[in-house]
């Protein structure tokens, strides 16, 4: 069975992890989050980072103690092993929110693009999407190269604006600590939350991290940490130099608060933006094409798509991923596109917290490199906590986004059932060091 190749440190998978999360969201959320929420905006940063971290952590458990390229797939059929469809529809439902979500970044790729030159946004999408697709197939190695550099250019965008905006304008002010609305906080909570999602798909890389029992926590706990003094710079930031009413009335909030600087800032900030969405989608190719993998590896999906090239990239699943974001970019709307992805990323965290603590009770002894922490008897707390978190964010989207993944699961169902897979027998008989050595 194809193997994917080991090559990614401590260094090289906390670079991938930032890039997933500090992606287009930081742009455009932080304006509607501003409303709601006021001068209070850090705490509802803070507060949303409390909240992501809380399934990160399980993540970190799950995929430190499982480290396999089908990711959250693995940690389902692990916790349900006699039952395919909970499994199956989980790695399906990431696949589909996956590519939802680089669909909706190409196309805010392309309005970035559009303020410095006149190109049609398909056009523009399509053709990012081929040479990041082309770029993934050239080997981990190079690719997370290639990530490094977007992540540091996005990165630099943001730091500019941190350091003139509070060399101009000093500390943050005092009223900032007077809670103002902790109804507008928790509301802004809910936004942004979801500028903090993209460390899930840290978990797909297992496969290819070297010392994955100490390298994969350490990873998301310096993902989580950095990522949060980010996002609570740039907050401090923002509310120093505009107005939060003001933020929250156009698309591009930080362009706005960086006008009020000088005329160049923004500029700066739409070319740091380019690099922001462009690396998100870059992200996202990378680790579905590996959760495709782990699913084909183990017979879920069909054989062929096991292949690799010489550089030991699952370059069939990387075409696929394409395909599929190709079809999903084609319907235009980013607001329900990326509706769709929040509302997957949710469920999916129910799922992967829901594994974790069937598997504190059917494999206590199964060794974990790294455990969550806080446990009554063998009952994790923090997990329950965070399917309480995700169930209370999954009931704000519009009707269409709910049919949409109606429709989704339904096609997942039907597709579980026709796909030419290998014989379920076939898998079961495999020793778990095998199964799982991928």
């Amino acid at each position: 069975m194809a193997e994917l190749k080991k090559s990614l440190g401590t260094l090289r998978l906390t670079f991938y992890g930032v890039g997933t999360i500090v992606g287009a969201g930081i742009y455009t959320v932080i304006g509607a989050a501003a409303g709601q929420a006021g001068t209070d905006l850090w705490l509802s940063f803070f507060f949303a980072a409390i909240a992501a971290s809380v399934s990160a952590m399980s993540y970190a458990e799950m995929s430190s103690t499982y480290p396999n390229a089908g990711a959250e797939f693995i940690f389902v059929r692990k916790a349900f092993p006699k039952i395919d469809i909970p499994s199956f529809l989980t790695g399906w439902t990431v696949a589909f929110h996956s590519s939802a979500t680089i669909a909706a970044v190409l196309l805010a790729f392309s309005g970035y693009f559009n303020t410095f030159f006149s190109v049609p946004s398909l056009l523009i999408s399509y053709g990012v999407l081929i040479v990041l697709s082309l770029i993934s197939i050239t080997g981990i190695k190079k690719s997370s190269t290639a990530n490094i550099i977007m992540v540091s250019i996005q990165l630099l965008g943001l730091f500019i604006l941190i350091a003139v905006g509070l060399a101009e304008t000093g500390p943050p002010k005092a009223e900032f600590f007077e809670v103002e609305s902790f109804s507008g906080t928790l509301a802004a909570t809910a936004t942004l939350f979801f500028v903090y999602t993209g460390f899930e798909h840290m978990a797909s890389l297992g496969s290819e991290v070297k010392n994955p029992g100490k390298t994969i926590p350490r990873a998301f706990l310096l993902t989580m940490v950095f990522t949060t003094v980010i996002y609570l710079l740039i907050a401090f930031t923002v509310l120093n130099i505009a107005d939060p009413s003001k933020l929250a009335k156009v698309d591009s909030p930080l362009s706005l608060a960086a006008s009020n600087l000088n005329s160049w800032l923004p500029i700066a900030l739409a070319v740091a933006a380019l690099f922001a969405t462009a690396n998100a989608a870059f992200s996202g190719i990378i680790s579905i094409s590996r959760l495709l993998f782990g699913m084909a590896s183990v017979g879920e999906l069909p054989k062929f798509m096991t292949k690799t090239n010489a550089q030991k990239v699952p370059w069939v699943t990387t075409i696929v991923v394409m395909a599929a974001v190709a079809g999903f970019m084609l319907l235009g709307d980013i607001k329900i596109v990326a509706g769709m992805s929040s509302l997957g990323a949710l469920l999916v965290f129910v799922a992967v917290n829901i594994a974790l603590i069937v598997l504190r009770f059917k494999a206590p002894d199964k060794e974990r490199p790294f455990k969550v922490p806080l446990t009554i008897g063998k009952v994790p707390i923090l997990p329950i906590l965070a399917i309480f978190i995700s169930l209370s964010l999954i009931i704000q989207y519009d009707w269409q986004v709910y049919a949409a993944f109606v429709g989704a699961i339904v096609v997942g169902i039907v597709l579980d059932y026709f796909l030419d897979k290998r014989p379920k027998e076939d898998i079961d008989v495999k020793d778990e060091n095998e199964l799982f050595k991928h």
